[in-house]
């Protein structure tokens, strides 16, 4: 039994709430009367200006003449639930007017009653504006649902306008603005938003011109075409913001492809609409926003088709069908004449109308006399004020397209029928897959009628449809013809859009194309002429190639009667080769006569793909696939490419398909095609003209497309590119990425869009850099003929390997966010990469042999010729966006091979940034470099689109960064071996810098430089280590520790007095209450943060000697302890590889006692607090016996954990290795008791669980792997670049396992795995 709230909200609650809105504008003296007769139908909203002008009035009013009424009455009705609630409720009113309740109202009716007064419209609303800009009808359609609901709501000043009739001059003087767009293929606004479009682009428009005026946009898209997804509407949205207009919500995105269409995303932004101007979301019945009479007379009434503004009386000359009789797939070619002039690729508008049986259906169901005259008052657009309702019907109203589930969630308000009700609510607002309305619209055919006829009981009248139905619009047609050759008289070519029904068998006919296929030669129509979207070159003499597919061909057929006619008085033509797909040889190929004869003059390369005519589905893809090199030859002499036909996701799929010619062809990357045909766009030499969408055949070429791309590793999950297809940004590289899939708007560390986009540029561009450096090192160790050869071509290029480690360590987590930064990487890569390909080229000519060529474009000079600082970012970020990693998930169509290509870049990115601390040092290793040359240039060729390639070069990632650390320890060993010591957490009295990162070598210098200068440095984060080396352990100014973790430092770094330095990947943003005294150093930046130049820190120094520091009275940090960390009044650091070596014997013989039952080494990168508790509660559990290894800024995670010494060796069971890289320690420490205990490092009680938070952590799980290591645990949650696919051959291959429940995960840990 529903609840009197239930059983109120879902009987009379929105009618109720529109009565009550319409009560207050019409204010009669007996508004219980009214009341009742407005729930009858009796009455409708009212059209004269409101009679209460102030809302204490209209509060008064209400509460004066009709709420204590309506209280009693609901009561009752509540008791009665009778089976027609309204027509109770309102009989109830009428007999009981002025009944007050009698007794206490109970605490659900209160509710109820409450929430009416809620959702009343009772304050003065805004002056709201709609404006919307539509190319086939549908966003008028929705405008209408918002200009009716807003009135509906109890808004009183509403405009509709179409943007082209709109007066833009007036825009600044709006309150609330409303824009709605569609976009089409190309990106392009509709043509009736263009004026609107172009007055807000005007130069020198001040940034506050619309700073009084609030809106809100929302859009109609097509999210297969994911390069122009709604491009219009966020074009507009984004120009609403410059000009500082205030946004109401975000803008709104439809996708016409969404399986519930545009609504999916509509029908939430409206319901914020309304909530974001105040007034109530709830749903209501069809609202009524003018007033139909029906007229006696007919004097001077419309009775037949009207003439749409700008459209012409045009002559049809010829209706010419051009398939055999009888064939289900019609395609006429139909000649017009009185249009005027027109151009090559010009579009024609055609104004259709509604067939009679669809008209008769209609009038039967609303109880018309089609014959009938009708009046029409209020604000109707394009609609006669005195009208027949047949011609109302027929030739205005769009009662034959689809119902709106808006539509029919009005009709489930107004339903008297409980079980249609029920019935057209579930249709409303069912979004779930596979949900009923997705089954009839898209497989049936529901129009508006259809509802009408499926509900009954729905009392509908001729002003709910003028209110909110749509109008009958015009469709575009492309012309097939040239005006060379049929001047005055344009052509089009299209198909009978015919269409059977899986469900009720019922056959549908379009409605524009089944109109102009029934006219008879001497028709006249409505029409007009409009300017297409293609823009073919102006020089004939330049080649095409087009690809046609199905009537499509009509606009192909054009340009080469076009030509021909060029050709025929003189002019320089070039040919067309032609890709035309179709279904049927005989009986699909249309102008067959004509291309034929064109072929044979030279005019045209004909290649026919006929898809149904054999057992495998051919197409204009499965032609290029086999004919690279003739389609590819069009483009190299200069040519451009038209597709034209069928839009959704086939053009790209065709686009797919040239890609591919480019990568076998140029032998390239997906990246480096995906680069040419980009360029092409940017030429103009790219042009695509798309018309409906066909899912048959978009999925057939789908089908195609993957097999032909063989994918190696098949991922279950929506594709990345498909699922961020509107981001402004993709990052994934770290651990932290948003809700574990990846950053999209900003990145959670701060970096912004464009800062990624630069990122993403530049490791681009090393791997083009390195594709040079590793051949020309090749052909270096390889035997070169005698005589006399440059030196300099022998010699390494130690800037270009020393610029590889710190290209690659600017991009790790944490570490570079400032722009200007990136672009002097960019201009030094440049330089390098010219001087590589150079002598790259000089060794190939002293060698004899061919240069290979760089898959991808090499980046040219003079690109930032002339550009400012601003202007040389804008570029970069732009060229960014299209090398990225989005861009690469869009090319490559596998996310799984993506995603371990991007953990190879990860893991170089590590072994740079341990290569690159190394350097500080002045240790490096040749190997290193030759690896990491090697492997960036492998991920641009063909060899990286295998699973296994990839794979394997994974390993050696993982064995080159041991060679790294191991230089690293060497590096670092030059402050002497590790030695157990005691870092003193607590300040010191005086002047004081902070320093964090890893780079110990900035703390020698550092603290070298502050000698004797009464200042005292404190180490933080990975710093912390430092403290066990005996070098830095001698300077008596190092006083102590300052912190945990890099994830602290917002809360941290306010509470120390002096200057900060950072050094590496430990950089989170800035806060206004410390950035005034922080600096970077090294690879380090950040905007307007000062950079210490190499190891000069003069500024730093002076910094500190500026700033108060500690006191004598500052006993303690300030920055206060949570539970995960502690305080505690000490770390103890220092127990590197060889002091633990050395107490080998003792080690022995623990374990040989039972004092040592198992290692656990936990410990890597830290992160944000929440999950990674779990390392914290997995130290705290393990049985007595056992001994933890921590390295990293993990360590935090553990190393406050009181634990016992091993036995009575007076070993600690807690041994701090060191800094993330000191992993490597582990690895000695295992080889050597493996060594001594006789057996392999498998064979060791040996438990590791990772903590991965950026690229160094997967550099170092790279290294276990690569050592055949096994049953690794990393958390908390797995890397997002590892698909499911992939984690499950990791798991089968490594036993590679994600972080479980602690003491779940211990049991397993005991028993070996």
């Amino acid at each position: 039994m529903a609840s009197t709230r239930e059983y109120l909200q879902t009987t009379v609650f929105e009618t109720l709430t529109e009565g009550l809105v319409q009560l207050c504008r019409a204010a009669p003296e007996n508004a219980t009367a009214w009341l009742a007769d407005y729930l009858d139908g009796k009455v409708t909203a009212s059209q004269t200006a409101p009679r209460l002008t102030t809302p204490s009035g209209r509060r008064a009013y209400l509460e004066t003449n009709v709420l204590p009424s309506l209280t009693t009455g609901l009561a009752e009705l509540c008791k009665a639930k009778p089976a027609e609630p309204k027509k109770w409720l309102a009989s109830w009113l009428r007999s009981n007017a002025g009944a007050a309740s009698k007794s206490e109202v109970s605490a659900p009716l209160a509710d109820v009653m409450h929430a009416l007064r809620q959702s009343l419209t009772i304050g003065d609303l805004p002056r709201l504006t709609i404006l919307y800009g539509t190319q086939t009808g549908t966003t008028e359609g929705f405008a209408k649902v918002v200009y009716s609901f807003a009135q509906a709501r109890g808004f009183e000043n509403v405009t509709l306008c179409r943007m082209d009739q709109y007066d833009a001059t007036k825009l600044p003087g709006e309150d609330v603005v409303v824009l709605m767009t569609s976009t089409f293929y190309n990106g392009e606004f509709p043509d009736n938003a263009v004026g609107l479009w172009k007055h807000l682009s005007q130069s020198g428009r001040p940034k506050d011109y619309l700073s009084k005026v609030r809106y809100s946009v929302f859009g109609l898209g097509n999210k297969k075409n994911a390069e122009n997804f709604n491009r219009a509407s966020k074009s507009l949205d984004a120009k609403m913001l410059e000009l500082g207009a205030q946004q109401l919500l975000p803008v709104g995105l439809g996708d016409e492809y969404d399986p519930n269409g545009h609504e999916s995303a509509f029908r939430p932004w409206i319901k914020s609409l309304w909530t974001s101007l105040g007034v109530s979301a709830a749903r209501m019945g069809l609202p009524k926003r003018v007033r139909v009479e029906t007229c006696q007379s007919a004097d001077g009434a419309v009775t037949g088709p009207t003439c749409p503004p700008e459209f012409k009386h045009v002559k049809v000359v010829t209706n010419d069908l051009l398939t055999p009789a009888g064939y289900d797939r019609e395609v006429r070619l139909i000649t017009l004449e009185g249009t005027g002039d027109y151009s090559l690729l010009d579009h024609v508008l055609v104004q259709p109308q509604n067939k009679a049986d669809v008209v008769e259906r209609c009038g039967k169901r609303l109880g018309l006399d089609l014959s009938h005259v009708v009046k029409i008052s209020g604000n109707v657009h394009d609609v006669p004020h005195l009208v027949s309702v047949r011609a109302l019907l027929q030739y205005h109203l769009d009662i034959a397209g689809v119902a709106t589930r808006t539509l029919l969630e009005g009709m489930a308000a107004m339903a008297t029928n409980p079980k249609e009700a029920e019935e057209l609510d579930t249709l409303a607002s069912d979004m779930l897959p596979g949900n009923q309305y997705a089954k009839i619209s898209n497989q049936d055919v529901f129009s508006v009628v259809d509802a009408l006829e499926r509900f009954p009981s729905v009392h509908v009248e001729l002003a709910h449809l003028l209110s909110n139905v749509g109008a009958i619009v015009p469709r575009y047609y492309s012309l097939c013809s040239s005006p060379l050759v049929s001047p005055g008289r344009p052509q089009i070519c299209f198909v009978l859009d015919t269409y059977r029904s899986p469900i009720s068998g019922r056959v549908f006919q379009g409605l524009c194309s089944s109109f102009l296929a029934n006219l008879p030669a001497g028709s006249e129509i409505f029409a007009k002429l409009s300017k297409g979207v293609l823009s073919l070159p102006s020089n004939t003499a330049s080649p095409l190639l087009g690809v046609a597919l199905g009537s499509g061909i009509g606009v192909l057929r054009g340009v080469l009667s076009d030509r021909q006619e060029r050709k025929r008085r003189g002019e320089a033509v070039a040919k067309m080769r032609l890709y035309y797909g179709i279904r049927h040889h005989d009986k699909d190929f249309v102008f067959k006569s004509e291309l034929e004869r064109w072929a044979k003059e030279g005019l045209v390369d004909l290649v026919l793909s006929c898809s149904h005519d054999q057992k495998e589905f051919v197409t204009p893809a499965t032609r290029i696939a086999e004919d690279v090199a003739g389609c590819l030859k069009v483009l190299e002499e200069g040519g451009t490419y038209v597709y034209c036909g069928l839009g959704g996701s086939v053009p790209g799929l065709i686009e797919e398909a040239v890609k591919d010619a480019y990568c076998e062809q140029y032998q390239v990357s997906d990246l480096g095609a995906g680069e040419s045909i980009a360029d092409l766009k940017a030429q103009g030499r790219f042009l695509v003209e798309a018309y409906s969408k066909d899912s048959d055949a978009e999925n057939a070429l789908k089908d195609v497309t993957l097999r032909q791309h063989g994918h190696s590793v098949v991922d279950e999950a929506v594709p990345v590119a498909a699922a961020n297809a509107n981001a402004k940004m993709f990052c994934f590289q770290c651990e932290q990425t948003f809700l574990g899939k990846g950053c999209t708007t900003v990145g959670v560390c701060g970096k912004t869009p464009e800062v990624a986009a630069m990122q993403d540029l530049l490791i681009h561009r090393v791997k083009v850099l390195a594709f040079f450096l590793h051949n020309a090192r090749v052909l270096r160790s390889s035997s070169l003929p005698g005589g006399d050869i440059d030196p300099a071509l022998l010699a390494e290029d130690v800037e270009a390997n020393r610029f590889t480690l710190e290209g690659l360590f600017s991009t790790l987590t944490n570490v570079n966010f400032d722009q200007s930064r990136f672009v002097e990487y960019m201009d030094r890569v440049k330089t390098l990469t010219s001087r590589a390909k150079k002598t790259y080229e000089g060794l190939c000519s002293a060698k004899g042999e061919k240069p290979k060529i760089c898959p991808v474009a090499v980046e040219v000079n003079g690109e930032t010729d002339g550009l400012g600082q601003r202007d040389m970012e804008d570029l970069f970020v732009r060229k960014g966006k299209d090398v990225g990693v989005l861009g690469r998930f869009k090319s490559t169509k596998n996310d799984a091979l993506v995603g371990l290509q991007e953990m190879l870049v990860y893991g170089l990115k590590g072994v740079c940034a341990y290569a690159d601390h190394a350097l500080m040092f002045k240790y490096e290793d040749a190997k290193i470099y030759e690896f990491v040359h090697e492997a960036l240039a492998f991920l641009l060729t063909k060899d990286a689109k295998d699973v296994n390639n990839v794979l394997g070069m994974l390993m050696r990632c993982g064995e080159t960064n041991l060679a790294t650390m191991a230089l690293l320890k060497s590096a670092n060993g030059t402050l002497g071996d590790q030695t157990p010591a005691q870092v003193p957490i607590r300040p010191v009295p005086g002047k004081c810098i902070l320093i964090s990162g890893h780079d110990l070598m900035f703390l020698e210098k550092l603290l070298e430089q502050t000698k004797n200068k009464g200042v005292n440095v404190y180490t933080h984060g990975e710093m912390l280590p430092a403290h066990g080396y005996p070098k830095l352990r001698g300077y008596p100014h190092l006083v102590g520790h300052f912190g945990v973790g890099w994830q602290r430092q917002g809360v941290e770094f306010p509470h120390f007095p002096g200057s900060i330095l950072m050094t590496t990947n430990c950089l989170t943003p800035p806060k206004d209450d410390y950035a005034g005294r922080l600096f970077t150093g090294g690879a380090v930046g950040w905007p307007n943060i000062p950079h210490v130049p190499g190891t000069d820190f003069s500024a730093v120094i002076q910094r500190a000697l500026d700033l108060p520091g500690f006191s004598d009275s500052d006993k303690e940090f300030g920055y206060g302890y949570v539970a995960a960390f502690p305080k505690v009044p000490s770390y103890t650091v220092g127990f590197g590889a060889e002091l633990v070596i050395s107490l080998a014997d003792k080690v022995l013989d623990a374990v040989k006692k039972g004092d040592i039952t198992r290692f656990y080494v936990i410990g890597g990168c830290d992160g944000y607090e929440g999950e990674r508790s779990y390392f914290t509660d997995l130290a705290k559990s393990l049985p007595p016996t056992s001994v933890v290894l921590t390295a990293g800024c993990g360590k935090y995670r553990v190393n406050h954990l009181q634990y016992s010494t091993i036995g009575d060796t007076g070993i600690p069971r807690l041994l701090d290795l060191g800094q993330c890289n000191d992993s490597y320690s582990a690895v000695l420490i295992a080889s050597a008791l493996a060594q001594a205990l006789g057996c392999t490092v498998h064979d060791l009680p040996v438990s590791i669980c990772l903590s991965w938070f950026e690229q160094k952590a997967i550099a170092v799980l790279l290294s276990l792997l690569s050592l055949g290591l096994k049953n690794i645990r990393v958390g908390p949650q797995l890397p997002a670049f590892l698909r499911p696919s992939v984690v499950g051959v990791l798991n089968q291959k490594f036993g590679l396992m994600l972080v479980g429940d602690p003491a779940e995960d211990l049991k397993g840990m005991l028993a070996g795995c």
